[in-house]
């Protein structure tokens, strides 16, 4: 089972060298974002009225941002290896569900751990956010809900035929994780509907971590509860995925 993994892993990545848009995509748009984030947030002078300090906040859009380019990327992926034949291929030679899966999430987070360290460095330098004595839990947290991502996008994908048919997903995931996790709107000031459909939304328990950790200063180990159900809805996403998964449309 592990050999078949690395092998999807390793063929996964020399595609990802191979193809210099989708290396565009992951690399060259976090820094675009974030740097249009930074100067459109300065731009509005209401914030400082209201001494809302957008550095607490940097780190919630760097891990929104993560999960978003991960969602999309890791399910265009799948699909346009479904639609090239790969992925048929791959139940023909034996491979089973779970090891299909589980070498898109080993092949994937190579790229995400470089979306990852990329989007925290820019954080750092673009806000002047102070990262050093929470360091290991935000990048813990962050790749945590890469992984998620990137289940979810696994997932997802099994309802798409073709990377056209990706894009209706889209909204479908990016919407509710902005307005349901905590980061555009307080989930306490939501309906209680909405509030209790925020308990699905994997980005509302990284952020109740990120908050936590960078804006309040609480330690990582109070955040553990949050952090557990963030790793428990990725190995829910990946078995759903591995039980949903289709060899042939």
């Amino acid at each position: 089972m592990i050999r078949n993994v690395n092998l999807i892993a390793v063929r996964i990545n020399r595609q990802f060298l191979r193809d210099r848009r989708f290396m565009a995509l992951s690399l060259v748009v976090p820094v675009v974002l974030m740097v249009m984030i930074k100067y459109v947030f300065e731009s509005l002078p209401g914030l400082a009225r209201l001494n809302v300090h957008i550095a607490d906040y940097a780190i919630l859009f760097a891990a929104y941002l993560v999960h978003f380019l991960a969602y999309i990327l890791s399910t265009i992926v799948l699909v346009r290896d479904r639609v090239t034949g790969t992925l048929p291929r791959m139940f023909v030679y034996g491979y089973r569900r779970r090891e299909i899966v589980l070498g898109y999430v080993a092949g994937y987070s190579t790229i995400a751990t470089v979306q990852t360290a990329l989007v925290l460095l820019l954080t750092k330098y673009l806000f002047d956010v102070n990262l050093s004595g929470d360091l290991a839990a935000i990048v813990l947290t962050v790749m945590a809900l890469a992984v998620v991502s990137v289940g979810l996008g696994v997932f997802i994908s099994n309802f798409a035929r073709n990377e056209g048919q990706v894009f209706p997903f889209v909204p479908m995931v990016v919407v509710p994780s902005a307005l349901l996790s905590g980061i555009a709107i307080p989930i306490e000031d939501l309906p209680t509907f909405l509030q209790w459909c925020s308990y699905l939304v994997p980005l509302r328990y990284a952020v109740d971590v990120l908050t936590g950790v960078v804006v309040q200063g609480e330690s990582f180990f109070d955040q553990l509860p949050s952090f557990f159900i963030l790793l428990g809805i990725g190995v829910a996403l990946l078995a759903t995925a591995s039980l949903t998964l289709r060899e042939r449309e």
